[in-house]
């Protein structure tokens, strides 16, 4: 349970995408999110308002590592929306950002290990990724965030563990609703190289009809520093859904009479998708001296087939099966030097990026589960092109200074290749060139007491999805222009010791040309700028170390998140919460890991499912229990954990679909529910 929070000197000197592990032998999980940052000596006062807030595996409770909403739990500012739907990704929102979207994750940028799980255009997701052995969730938030380019109100970043010790490991994990997974790893390690293969089945029934899922997951790791300490990362990630079946949503009235209950469209038109995922990414740093550098390369392949739950057999519209073939590619690198300026001590940083995407999409008439005649064919694709420069000085011990800049260069291009009566030429090109800025803070008031302040520009173009068609027209729907936000932030930190730590942040943040629904007939969805939003908001973190049994952790979240402008002046965000309280307690009798209990409580105020607020999910609270141990004899270790979710049985939203035309907007979340794990390692001397 021990949140930190990194120095932002390290914060603000590397490269934009890379989230490089403080390599690779010093220590197992990394203390910062190292994306637009290298890190040289730092000084404790060096600490500023967007800090990262850290969780690490010893944080995260007991589970079967399905959903990132496991690890994301009490990070003020982060709401993580569990769907219950494997077929649809999990929602994740950070400030009221990507709270919009409907499918995926937008206006966050994901990355794991310092490689995007984002595409150029903003969207993401993590479904594909393993979470067994992730060594801790990052999370950046406030004006600094804009500085990782489109769509980043802010940032989460992924780590996996650095094998420390050769060792093989089987585990077996079961529970209700016909879980059942089981997964397999090896490690390797010998001075300074390290390797690592993992496997992983699963198999799911679900609690709703029609809400089955199967995925098999593979991945290969290598870890390397050369003599002259050249840290090298190599990675290959594959994940294969061959079955994720979609329940749908459900209206207001079908989830107050029975949340469980089928909906009709899902065994009509057999809604389901298959995914086949693919990643290989390759990364060099160098944080040695004065002058450090970094840079990564990345390439994946994502293949999506999806059976919506309509026929879509209107000529003009998109089709009710979904046929997508995605390949994707980047480079990116960064140089910083450290100096002294008038004899204050600072980092300069300069870095570029390069990236692209290719989608080949298609879509079908949907004819009750079978692909029936074409009605779209369309290659998009999508290219950005980034430059940026981070500067931090310290004038005294206790003042920190900030400022960094950021230009991207976007382009879209669709060629429509499906052109027949009574479907024109959807075909079309559109340009953005957008800036974004930080500049910010940090002063030391006390060695236990912090002040902080940011203030910075960020932007979200709209998605090659969004772009796609017009209203009463026909081609790209090139008059969507960037939303732009402007972000205040505000703090103060208590830290006198490593017992204790509250932190309390106020923001501020101002949207114009927020993209919007526009309207959605036929299976064609269209998009425009209709509107600007206001976000208010505090949050609060503690953490306390009663004693060396017990450890406690809070996080409230208050958001006042509002159009300001427009259509819908005065009604509140759709699908954000305009509060959230959590609550973790952590008891370990022995003060060892030989046992372990965790209670977890959230509460969560209404969502509202339209930007007309006439629809909301209620506000709920709910409790999980969980228990865990770890027994060593000789080579041999034996994990298991035991978990009991949603103790009280509460009957509740899990998630709302945004916006959703025939008003099937709510998602059910699981009932009281229980699962467990074994696993079984051997350590090699």
């Amino acid at each position: 349970m021990n949140y930190s929070y990194a120095p932002m000197c390290s914060l603000m000197a590397g490269t934009l995408f890379l989230l490089q592990p403080n390599i690779l032998f010093a220590q197992a999980a990394p203390e910062l999110l190292e994306t637009l940052i290298v890190s040289g000596e730092r000084s404790e006062t060096s600490v500023v308002s967007q800090r990262i807030l850290i969780k690490t595996a010893a944080d995260f409770s007991a589970g079967a590592r399905l959903d990132p909403a496991e690890l994301l739990q009490i990070i003020p500012g982060v709401q993580v929306d569990s769907r219950t739907n494997y077929a649809q990704d999990t929602r994740i929102s950070l400030r009221g950002f990507g709270a919009r979207s409907a499918f995926g994750v937008r206006g966050i940028d994901l990355q794991v290990d310092g490689i995007p799980m984002s595409t150029p255009d903003g969207q993401g997701q993590l479904a594909s990724v393993m979470l067994d052995n992730v060594a801790s969730a990052q999370v950046l938030r406030g004006p600094v965030a804009a500085l990782y380019g489109n769509g980043a109100g802010g940032v989460i970043g992924l780590q996996t563990e650095v094998p420390e010790a050769s060792r093989i490991s089987a585990g077996l994990i079961a529970g209700d609703l016909g879980l059942t997974r089981q997964t397999l790893s090896g490690e390797w390690r010998s001075e300074n190289l390290a390797l690592r293969a993992q496997f992983a089945n699963t198999d799911i029934d679900g609690e709703r009809p029609h809400s089955s899922a199967e995925r098999h997951q593979a991945g290969v790791q290598l870890f390397y520093t050369t003599e002259n300490n050249l840290d090298v990362i190599v990675k290959h990630d594959y994940s294969n859904d061959p079955l994720l079946q979609d329940p749908l949503g459900l209206t207001p009235e079908q989830w107050r009479n029975d949340p469980w209950q089928l909906n009709p469209a899902a065994e009509m038109y057999d809604t389901r998708k298959t995914i086949e995922h693919q990643q290989t990414s390759i990364s060099l740093r160098d944080n040695n001296g004065a002058t450090r550098w970094q840079t990564g390369l990345w390439q994946g392949e994502r293949a999506i087939t999806q059976y919506l739950g309509f026929a879509g057999d209107a000529i003009s519209g998109s089709g009710g099966v979904v046929d997508l073939q995605r390949d994707f590619s980047g480079i990116n690198g960064s140089i910083t030097h450290s100096l002294n300026l008038l004899s204050w001590p600072t980092e300069i940083s300069l870095g570029a990026e390069l990236a692209q995407m290719q989608d080949e999409r298609r879509g079908y008439v949907n004819e009750f589960g079978a692909i029936g005649d074409l009605r779209r064919d369309e290659t998009g694709e999508v290219e950005s092109r980034d430059i940026y420069s981070l500067i931090h000085i310290n004038p005294t011990e206790n003042l920190m200074l900030y400022t960094g800049v950021r230009h991207t260069d976007l382009d879209f291009i669709v060629e429509d290749s499906f052109i027949v009566v009574g479907n024109p030429d959807d075909s079309g090109a559109r340009n953005y060139r957008e800036d974004s800025f930080a500049i910010g803070g940090n002063y030391a008031v006390t060695s236990a007491w912090q002040l902080f302040a940011s203030s910075g520009r960020g932007y979200e173009t709209p998605t090659l999805t969004e772009m796609a068609y017009r209203t009463g027209a026909t081609g790209l729907n090139t008059g969507l222009e960037t939303a732009t936000n402007r972000q205040h932030e505000l703090g103060i930190n208590y830290n006198p010791e490593e017992m204790f730590e509250l932190t309390l942040t106020q923001f501020f943040i101002d949207t114009e040309n927020e993209i919007v629904v526009d309207q959605s007939v036929g299976g064609r969805t269209t998009f425009r700028n209709a509107a600007e939003t206001k976000r208010e908001g505090i949050e609060l973190l503690g953490r306390f170390t009663i004693n060396p049994n017990v450890k406690l952790q809070a996080g409230i979240q208050s958001l006042d998140a509002i159009y300001s402008a427009g259509q819908w002046d005065g009604s509140q965000l759709p699908g954000a919460a305009r509060e959230q309280y959590q609550l973790g307690i952590q008891w370990q009798p022995f003060a060892n890991d030989t046992l372990r209990f965790d209670l977890g409580a959230q509460q969560r105020s209404r969502i509202y499912t339209a930007d007309n607020n006439q629809v909301y999910a209620p506000n709920y609270t709910t409790f999980d229990a969980s228990v865990r141990g770890a027994y060593v004899v000789q080579s041999l270790q034996f994990d298991w954990w035991l978990k009991l979710a949603n103790i009280t049985d509460e009957n509740y939203v899990g998630s709302v679909i945004v916006n959703q035309a025939n008003g099937r907007a709510f998602e059910p979340a699981l009932g009281r529910n229980v699962s467990a794990g074994i696993k079984l390692i051997h350590q090699f001397d």
